[in-house]
């Protein structure tokens, strides 16, 4: 006997080209334009290039986009600093 598998079927969100386009010029970063279409990230990124290719055969320009930037609270270039310097060391031992 074979096991049952409860599938769950993946919804797919659908934005229009005019909505998404209305996002595009309503925002700064790829993860804005995401929230306001309901789309992933990556999703958002490969519809943009797509999007901006196609237009700039016809003329056009999109916005330029930009990516979120991280939220880091820790400051690792010390920590680099002391592995450079180890690595360093090392070479001259």
């Amino acid at each position: 006997m074979s096991d049952i598998l409860d599938k769950v079927k993946q919804t797919r969100v659908r934005c229009s080209d005019e909505q998404f386009l209305e996002a595009v010029f309503s925002s700064k970063t790829y993860a804005e334009i995401a929230s306001k279409t309901g789309q992933k990230v990556a999703t958002t990124m490969a519809r943009y290039s797509r999007t901006k290719a196609a237009l700039a055969k016809k003329g056009e320009e999109l916005p330029a986009m930009e990516r979120a930037k991280p939220a880091k609270s820790v400051d690792n270039v010390e920590a680099m600093a002391d592995v450079v310097r180890r690595l360093k060391a090392h070479r001259n031992s």
